[in-house]
Parts: structure tokens; sequence; C-alpha cells
């Protein structure tokens, strides 16, 4: 192509630079197009907010008593809702407008040596006023007032530049360069080195004072380039080589009159005097055809420049720093949101294009309208005009571009003081300890520019930070009166927090929703406004618009899940749960787990693994929490190091409670329930309020081991910091544990139970312990179970036979056996057991706690009836529940020590002790093993252990202080007949005592003989 005719003539020292100089154009208009799309995000980044709602879950169902008990856990539901972030700088788009700054002043100083003696003097006048415009010496390095940072700058590159020019006149474009980069190099890291400011403060200082002269390099490249657009269209009419290909003088005229058309509307609807809206070709990407065809059009004018410049030495890297510097500083504005100095850039290009292309338009068809009509090659000859001299082409022009601009009341001008001033504002906002004149230049720039929305938004960001919230509402509603936009409306939305702003709050988002009806972020806010308040089919509407419109779809459906969990619709939630089984979102999945967790259903499975990062947010807490809790492995150990590392990391203490929680439930799962106990008694001394919580879970796992009386003991806690539910446990507990009268006392005071149905159940137990049995065979079929399971120990066999006998209803009686299936044992009648179990809980029955029980009584009947080998063949296929998993252990132990198998016998009690604690006949027939085998401490130790965990039990404490003596250890046994005295009457007590006196004279006289 002729346009690099020139190319294997030019020096390659020169060729790579110009290679580099067209790589940095392209990149920085690649950075435009980033900013056009991105640069909003970026600044005001559209953030989503989580907010948690508990739903809740129910672990470890029971029925003791046929009253329902089971641990409540929140399985957290997240609703997200849109909101925007604090104002965000990307220094990285500040470190690249310097970096693309400090090379365009590199090649600018470089080509100004190169040039003939005028336009040297003309470009070094240039460069200094460039170096100027940065405003160096603000930076107080030497002093407030002092100039000497810019005479250096001004010095050493004028300098260096004159002797090149003057007599290093043979140095190579290459050589020279490297010496102003070096030079530029050395100045900046001066500056940095000297600036009281940080580096990127000291860099955003820079890079936004130069804008200014930015944006006036940016005009001239404009004025370079206005009129190329109708270049092209002439050499697209008069191109082709066959005449009757070319297109005439008219074709000529009415594409031109379309393309400066679009220009005329643009100017009009920017100056207010278009009675509609218009929506052309945009003005921005006019000027970046015009940009590319200009460097063609720069080559066929060289006959107006050459006696300045040469095209290939001089036109062509001048072209390419301005275009450099022009699409920077466009870049750069979208990247910062900067929208008055976009719309600056707008109506620069508008007036520069419209004027100078009418001018040129009117060149051509004076000059060349007879060749037009001829359909002549009028391009190749467009610069050799033989009666309109093309100097007044820029002379008409520039009167027209006078004229326009006054009669826009000078918009440009104040467009670009406004984004000036943005720049400012932000540079002081980030160096000021209180940045009164950062909002100074931000008030500035909203009074210069109409619509000006950057400076609002930063202003109501301040005010936002401030915690102004007055004035921060004040300035959105100003900025709505003037234009409104998706994101004032929710930042002004989001202002209406309190539950009594709910009717603002929904007449906002509603204004906004009709403004712009396929925003999904107002669509979606709404819906979670609305599903707040009892309008259920609103929040549905308008959650489902914002699906529809979304381009996060899996956001939307997260909000779905959520609404139809919280709001009762469990069907729904799982229908809709499934239908969206293929997200991989975190809240969706989140939700998902919480849903499947309050229905008992089937967990999600395919779950991405865990985060690595150990700092939670409130959305990724939930998904920690639901995860571990209702879909983890309790028996995972890599979970407990995951939750300790959490628990560790100090930004996470807002969510120590619920993690502390998920560990004790998760170790109560896994088997521990002694360290689980451990666990949530730490948890609950420390919780204040919430302690009543934490020890009602820790009565219901007596509840679970039988341990009635410490059950009784938690729930007594709960009660006393004030938690509700326990009211009713309590009655259960108490009355399991012989204490019928105070039972009844609590169930029958005053005290407010959370739901009827617990009040009607504790007033059931209450009668049931009052009850004597003649008055048992007349109750109800649900008083007579609860009869038999408080009495039928205590009772005579003929009674209790007599009451069981009379249950009819077929549900209650299996419950009903159970109790009377005791009695049997009791009474060594173990045919009569075996049938009655045979009967009532044959292989059919569903596996439930029920059958659990019943299992434990059958182990009972064959290991009492000596039935060894049937026992020995049917423990491994009975069903028990995680809470009855010790009595497998239990008579696996038994029958291993019975077969003399030592070894096993062992590792059964070991893990007999720490899967079930609670286990009293488990951990005496412990001690009693180790005894035999001569590891008497042991069986001391584990003793201890046992009486740690349950402290109620009068039969551990017995059997402690007998092997305490035994092991000589006398202060020790002491000790715990004193802890022992409170739990027995006066005659238990004194017993017990006469049946160890023997052994306290013994271990006595055996002190005194070592004394």
């Amino acid at each position: 192509m002729k346009l690099f005719s020139f190319w294997p003539a030019v020096e390659p020292g020169r060729r790579f630079l110009y290679f580099l100089l067209t790589a940095l154009v392209l990149g920085a208009m690649a950075l435009s197009f980033y900013g056009y799309f991105k640069g909003e995000q970026l600044v005001f980044p559209l953030e989503k907010q989580a907010d948690l709602f508990p739903a809740e879950a129910q672990l470890n169902p029971s029925s003791p008593l046929l009253t329902p008990m089971r641990v409540e856990v929140n399985a957290y539901l997240v609703a997200e809702t849109y909101t925007i972030g604090d104002m965000q700088l990307p220094l990285w788009a500040t470190w690249t407008y310097f970096a693309g700054i400090m090379v365009a002043m590199a090649f600018f100083w470089t080509i100004a040596s190169t040039l003939r003696r005028i336009p040297y003097y003309v470009a070094v006048a240039l460069g200094m006023l460039w170096l100027s415009t940065l405003n160096l010496d603000l930076l107080g390095i030497f002093s407030d007032t002092s100039r000497y940072m810019l005479m250096l700058g001004l010095g050493t590159l004028g300098l260096t530049s004159f002797l090149f020019h003057a007599f290093w006149t043979r140095a190579s474009f290459l050589g020279r360069f490297l010496v102003f980069a070096a030079l530029l190099l050395g100045l900046n890291a001066a500056l940095f080195q000297f600036s009281p400011l940080p580096a990127e403060l000291t860099a955003l200082h820079v890079v936004n004072y130069s804008t200014i002269a930015g944006f006036v390099a940016s005009v001239l490249f404009m004025v370079l380039v206005a009129y190329e657009n109708l270049h092209g269209l002439l050499w697209f009419n008069t191109q082709a080589h066959q005449p009757q290909r070319r297109f005439g003088l008219v074709q000529f005229v009415l594409i031109s009159a379309l393309y400066l058309g679009n220009l005329l509307l643009l100017y009009l609807q920017q100056t207010g005097m278009l009675p509609f809206a218009f929506t052309g070709l945009d003005a921005l990407l006019v000027f970046l055809i015009s940009a590319v065809v200009g460097l063609w059009g720069l080559r066929q004018r060289e006959v107006q420049y050459a006696r300045f410049f040469r095209f290939e030495t001089e036109a062509v890297p001048l072209y390419l720093v301005l275009a450099l510097l022009t699409f920077l500083n466009l870049g750069y504005a979208f990247l910062l949101a900067n929208d008055p100095l976009v719309n600056a850039y707008r109506s620069a290009v508008i007036l520069t294009h419209l004027a100078y292309g009418v001018a040129f338009f009117l060149y051509v068809v004076i000059n060349f309208g007879p060749l037009l009509k001829q359909k002549l090659r009028v391009y190749k000859v467009v610069y050799d005009p033989k009666m309109l001299p093309f100097f007044t082409v820029y002379l008409m022009g520039t009167v027209l571009v006078v004229v326009m601009l006054v009669r826009s009341q000078y918009a440009l001008y104040f467009q670009h003081q406004a984004g000036y001033f943005n720049y400012l504002g932000d540079l002081y906002r980030q160096t000021e300890e209180r940045p009164l004149l950062a909002e100074q230049f931000y008030n500035e720039g909203t009074v210069l520019a109409k619509n000006n929305l950057r400076s609002s938004f930063s202003l109501t960001d301040m005010y936002h930070q401030a915690g102004m919230r007055y004035l921060e509402m004040q300035r959105l509603r100003e900025v709505m009166e003037k234009k409104t936009s998706p994101e004032a409306y929710l930042r002004l939305a989001n202002l209406y927090t309190n539950s009594a702003d709910l009717f603002d709050h929904l007449k906002v988002l509603q204004e906004a929703v009709k403004s712009y009806p396929t925003n999904a972020p107002l669509l979606n806010n709404l819906g979670l406004l609305y599903g707040t308040t009892s309008f259920a089919d609103s929040a549905g509407f308008y959650l489902d618009a914002a699906l529809a419109q979304s381009p996060e779809p899996e956001v939307i459906q997260a909000n779905q899940l959520h609404f139809l969990a919280s709001h009762g619709f469990a069907k729904q939630a799982q229908e809709f749960s499934q239908k969206y089984g293929t997200g991989t979102y975190g809240p969706l999945l989140t939700n998902r787990l919480a849903i499947s967790s309050v229905a008992n259903a089937p967990k999600p499975g395919n779950l991405p693994a865990l985060a690595a990062d150990s700092n939670l947010t409130t959305q990724s807490f939930a998904y920690e929490f639901n995860r571990h809790l209702f879909a983890g492995n309790g028996k995972d150990s890599a979970v407990f190091s995951r939750l300790d590392q959490l628990m560790r990391q100090e930004g996470n203490q807002n969510f120590h409670g619920d993690l502390s929680l998920a560990k004790a439930l998760l170790l109560y799962k896994k088997g521990a329930p002694a360290q689980a106990k451990a666990n949530l008694e730490a948890l609950a001394s420390t919780s204040g309020g919430a302690a009543g919580y934490y020890y009602d879970i820790l009565g219901q796992w007596m509840m679970g081991a039988r341990l009635y009386p410490l059950a009784a003991s938690y729930f007594q806690k709960a009660r006393e910091t004030g938690y509700r539910d326990a009211h009713l446990h309590a009655v259960v507990a108490i009355a399991l544990a012989g204490d019928g009268a105070q039972a009844a006392q609590i169930a029958l005071a005053p005290q407010q139970y959370p739901e009827a149905w617990q009040k009607k159940a504790a007033t059931q137990i209450a009668i049931a312990t009052q009850l004597i049995p003649e008055q048992a065979t007349a109750a109800p079929d649900s008083l007579k179970v609860q009869f038999l399971q408080l009495r039928a120990a205590s009772l005579p066999l003929a009674q209790v036979e007599v009451i069981a006998n009379q249950i009819t209803t077929p549900a209650l009686a299996p419950v009903a056996a159970l109790p009377l299936v005791k009695r049997y044992l009791q009474e060594k009648n173990f045919t009569t057991a075996g049938n009655l179990l045979r009967i009532h809980f044959p292989g059919s029955f569903p596996k439930n706690p029920l059958k659990s029980e019943a299992n434990a009584l059958q182990a009972e009947l064959w290991w009492k009836n000596g039935q060894w080998q049937e026992l020995s063949a049917q423990l491994p296929k009975l069903y028990f529940t995680p809470q009855d998993a010790g009595i497998r252990l239990y008579y696996q132990a038994l029958l291993a020590q019975r077969n003399k198998n030592t070894k096993a016998a062992t590792n059964l009690y070991n893990q007999l002790l720490q899967r079930a604690p609670g286990l009293e006949a488990g951990q005496l027939a412990a001690a009693d093993f180790f005894v035999a085998q001569k590891q008497s401490m042991r069986a001391y130790e584990l003793l201890l252990e046992a009486i740690e965990f349950n402290p109620a039990s009068v039969t551990l404490r017995k059997s402690y202080i007998k092997t305490a003596l035994n092991q000589g250890l006398r202060e020790y046994a002491l000790q715990g007949l004193e802890q022992l005295e409170p739990l027995l009457s006066a005659p238990e007590y004194l017993i017990f005592k006469r049946e160890i006196d023997a052994q306290l004279q013994a271990t006595e006289a055996l002190q005194q003989g070592w004394q």
C-alpha cells in the first residue's frame, strides 16, 4: 500500500519504536473499550448484601412420655439484596495512565529533538506547558511554594532536547528515545523517593493533574482528524478504477448529509434544541473511525505540511503520540466513571467533526464539484485545490466551532471542568484527613455540569461513610430531580433500613421499577421487600420478573428458595430446590442445604469443596455451617480442624457461637458425647442470654442417655435463663427421674409456654404423676402409657399387666409393652418378656427409637437368660439409634470378656467408654473388668471420668469411692463420700457408710503405719 511505502527505508531502531507506539495506541483503545463497559462497576460496584434468616431444623427427635422433643438448630437461609458498594478508585488504572503518559512524554521529547527549528521551538514550548500542568510542586517536596521540581524537569528535558537538536544531530532515533526514557525514569525515581505521599497517591497526583493537558492534546487530535470521515467517504465514492463503478456528486452529497446530519442532531440534542430523543451514531464511535482513517489521510495531505514535517519520521510518530494521549485520557475517564469528562469528549467530537466536516464538505464541493459530476478520482487531487485554498477548511471550521461553542453556552468547557474537579476531588479525598477540599471540588462539579452523576455519587458516598444519612438522602433526591438512574434508586432505597420506613422503601422501589421495568437488581430488591410483608403474591411476581431479566439467574434462584422456605411453602421450596439442582452458586447451595435439612430430606449431592479462606463472610458462614452440620460427616477429623481454624480467626468472632455449636453437635454425632458435652457447657457458660438454649440441648442429650436427674438439672438451668421451651422438657425429665410432685408443680405453674400444645402436654404429665392404679385403668390410653412409663418399676406386676392389657390403641401398644417387658426382666420371667417383644416388635417393625429400646431389652434378655450364642449371633443385626450405640458395644465387650478374649474386651470397653459415657452399666462393667485385669488405676480413672460426665449418678459415686479405697486413695474417697451425701437420704447414706467402714479403717491404719 502507498501508506506504507516508506517502511522499507525506515531504520530498524525506529521501526521497533513505531511498533511499540502502535501497540500502546491499540492498548489504550482496548482500555477505553474495557472502561466503557466496566468503568461504572469498578468505581461504584454493584454488590450483593447477604442477610441470614434462620429456618428451624430438627435433630435427634424423641418422644419420652409421648412428648415430642428434638434439638432445634437454625439452618441458615441466605437472601441477597443488591446495593451500591463503597466508592473504589481503580489504582491499577492510575498506574497504567501514569506509565502511558511517561512513555508518551519520552516519545514526544524524542520527536521534538528531531524537528526543524520553528516546529522544534513550538514543540518545546508545548512540552514545557505539559510539564507545568503536572503541578509537581504541590507535592511539597522542597516547600509548598517552590518551583524547584518543575524547573528541574524543564531544565533536564529541555536542555537535553536542545543538545540533540543543535549538537548531537546524528544521534539515532532509538538512542534519543533511550536517553529521554532514562531521564524520565530518573526524575520519577526522585519524585517517588522524596514525595511525602505514598507511591500510589503520588502517581494519582501526577495523573489527575495531567488530565487537563491530556484533554488539550485530545482536542488537538480531534481537530487533526475532524474531517477524515468525509475524506474517507470521498475516497469510497471515487476510488474505483472503472468510471462506471464510481459514485458522482449526488451520492457524495447524500452520504455526507447523512453523516453531518447525524452530528447536527447530536449537537441539537446536546444543546436542548431537539424536541425528541435521538439515538444516532454515537459521537465516540464517529471519532474512533476518524482516528483510524486519519492515519491514511495524514499520508494523503503530506503536501500541506511537508515544509514543517516529514511524514515517515515526524508526522507519523506525532500522530501516534496524540492518539495515545487521547485514548489514554478517554480510557481513564471511562475507568473512573467520570461521566462529565466523557460527555466533554462527546461534545468535543461533535463540535470539531461537525464544524470542520461542514467546512471540508464545502471545500470539496466548491473545488471539485464538476469533477465529481464527471465521476473522476477526486480523492487523488483533493489537496490540490484550484479555487478555494485548503486553509479555509480550518478557518471556516474554527469559526463554526466558536459559534457552536458559544451557542451551547460553553457546555464543553464546563463539562471538562466538572470532570477535572472530579479528579481533584478523588485526589484530595485520598490525601486529606478531613476531605473538605474534596467535598468542595465535588460540589463545584455538580454546579458546573448538568446531570453530573459522578460528582453527586462521590458526595453521597462521602456522606454514607461519614454516617450522614440525611445529607446522603438529600443529595440523592437532588440527583434524581435532574436525572434518574437505577444506581440512584438503589442507593436511595437502601437508606430506608428501619421497619418504620417500610412504606417509603416500597414507594421508592415501586417508582424505580416503573422507570426501569427490566432492571433485575431493582426487581429483586422489591420482591425481597414484599417478602417481609403479607403480600406474598407480589414478592413471588417480582422475583420471577427479576429471574427473567437477570444476567445472574442463580442469585435470584437462591432468593426464591429463601422466600418459599421462610414463608412456609415447604413443598414448593423442595420442588424449586430440585429444579435448581445443577446450580453451583454459594447462596443457592446454602439454601438448598437448609431446605433439605428443615424437611429432613436427602442432602444435595456433589457439593463443591469448601473455600480455603478462613475469613468468613455472612454468606460463606451460612454455607460452612449448613455444610458441616447437615451435610458434613461427623467422623471426618478434617471437619473439626476446619472449625477450629475458623474459630481462631479474629474476624470470625461474630460467628463463634454458631461454630462452637456446630462443633459440639458434630462431636455428638461422631460418638464423642463427653467432648460434645464439655464444648457445649463451655459455650453455655459464656453465652449470657443464649445459655438457656445450650442447656436445653444438653438436657436433651442426657435424656437420650436416660440420665434423667442430670437432664432435669440442665433443663432447670435453661428455665432459669428464660428459655421457655425448657418448661415442658423439665416436666418430662423430673417426672422420669421419679419426682412426680415437683414435675406437677412446674407443669401447673402459671409460666408462659411458647405454644398451647406444650401447656396441654405438661398438664397431662402432671395428671399422670398423680394417678393411682385404679384411676389409671379408667384413663385414656395416652395417660395409661405415661402412667406405666413412670410407675411400672414400682407397682405390683399384676397391676402393671392389667393397665397394659387395657391399651387398645395400635400405635400405643408397643410403647406400653416396653415398661412391662422391663418388669418381666426384673422378675426374671424371661419367657413372657420374650413373647411380648416378639408380639409387639416383629422384624417388620420400623427402625425408630422404640425399636432401638426394644432391641436393648432383647439383648438384656438373652444375656440374663444365658443365651450367649444367640446374643453373639444376633447382636450385629440389631438396630440401635446413635444414642443407643453403646448398648451393642456393652454386650460385645461382655461376650468377649466371658470368652476370655482379653484383648478384644479391652478394645471394646475403651470404645464403650468413649461412645457411651452415660451408660452406667457399661461404666461399672468396664471398671470391674480393669480391676480383674490388675489395672485398678485405669478403673479409678474411668470412674472419675464417668462421674464428671454424670455427676448425679449415685451408683458411679459408690463404685468410685470403693475403687479409691482399694487404691489407698483415702482422701479422694472421703471427698467422694462428702459429695455423695447430698444425693442420698440419711438412712441410705448410713447404710453405705457402714458398708465401707472396714475399708476406711484399714486405709486409716495403713496411713498411720506410714507415718
